[in-house]
Order: structure tokens, then sequence, then C-alpha cells
């Protein structure tokens, strides 16, 4: 994040520390599937795992059940993969816009107190429109923006939630057992089905 004077300073300050060097503390698959398609590369290519505990909801079952995993964004040895440095060292994160949600929401410090949304490019307040989601990254939201950011980001989990549960309940007592890029695949038309309300990928399949 680069570095600017005042309170934006201090906010973007612990936003690098708190996050950007070891990467987000949880993403969900939505996070996952944009950075994917905007990039055009398979998950495969900017995620890692981690060793899951049993009663995690995003522990993906693999190795019929032998192993428990979590997909998070991979780390360098610089911090995040998406983290880049500036010419003055300063950070900042590659993704733009693209940012998991939970990145653009850390820390969940408003901004102006005043309720209102920032304004759009005509200069009209965007009210609670939520396609957009949170605002842009290195700068504090709003109280709005940050109630509409906690929503969508709710609404991310609780599918990814899902989208887990589904994928572990398939993958139980198979002959073969699928590895991580069979999930992550799942993942993808996991959401592609969510954002056409199409039925599950298997429910399609049977």
């Amino acid at each position: 994040m680069d570095t600017v004077a005042g309170a934006d300073g201090a906010w973007q300050s612990a936003r690098a520390k708190g996050l950007c060097y070891r990467g987000p503390r949880m993403v969900t698959g939505a996070d996952i599937v944009r950075i994917a398609r905007t990039l055009a590369l398979e998950p495969a290519h900017f995620t890692q795992t981690a060793p899951a505990a049993a009663n995690d909801p995003t522990g993906v079952v693999l190795d019929n059940a032998r192993r428990r995993v979590n997909l998070r964004i991979a780390n360098a040895a610089h911090g995040c993969v998406f983290h880049v440095r500036t010419l003055e060292g300063t950070g900042r994160c590659g993704l733009g816009e693209l940012a998991p949600v939970v990145c653009r929401m850390h820390p969940a410090v408003p901004g102006p107190e005043s309720g209102a949304s920032p304004p759009d490019a005509e200069g009209t307040p965007d009210g609670d429109a939520e396609q957009d989601g949170p605002g842009t990254p290195g700068r504090p939201l709003d109280a709005a923006g940050l109630a509409r950011a906690e929503r969508r980001w709710a609404a991310d989990r609780d599918h990814w939630f899902e989208t887990v549960a589904h994928w572990n309940a398939l993958s139980k007592d198979v002959e073969d057992p699928p590895g991580i890029e069979d999930f992550q695949h799942y993942l993808l038309e996991a959401h592609a089905a969510r954002e056409t309300g199409a039925p599950w990928p298997e429910e399609v399949v049977a």
C-alpha cells in the first residue's frame, strides 16, 4: 500500500502489516473464481494449501478423507504473491479491485461517518448498489460501503461453505481419490452454477 500522510497512511500501513505480507486470512471461492477468470489463470497458479482442522467448514477433503486442507492465496518470500513493491520501497496490492473481499475490508475502519457512499463518476452517491461490493483498495470504506462489503462477504462465505460441503460428500469412498486441482475445477463449475441459478454440478451429471 502506498505511503499517504495522516489517517489514511496509518490505515494503509495497518493493512500492509496485518495482511498483505502474509496473505489474506481467508478467501472465499468467489474471490478465487474472480481472480482466475479475470487473469485467465487456473487457480492452481496462485493458490496453495494448508492443513485444516477437522471441524473447519472450509476444509477440503482429499485422498479419501485422509487429508483436509484449506485453499488460500499463495505466499512467496515477500509475502502474498500479489503484493508488489514500489520503487520507493512501499507495498501495493497488485490485484487492485480484484483483491479478495476480506483484503478490501481490512482493517475494518470506516472512513467518514456520514453513512453515504462515495460519489460515482457523475458525482452522485451510488446508494445501496451491491454489484461492486467493497470500495477501492487502499482507501478506507465509509460506513455504508463497509456494510455492503460485509453483506457480500457473508453471502460469499456461506456459498463457500456449501461448495466445500458438497465436494466433501462427493469425494468420499471413490476409487480414484481426487486431488486439489480436481476441487478447483469443481469450484469453477459450482460458481458458474451459482451465477445462473443452475443445480450443483454433480446434480447435472446425475
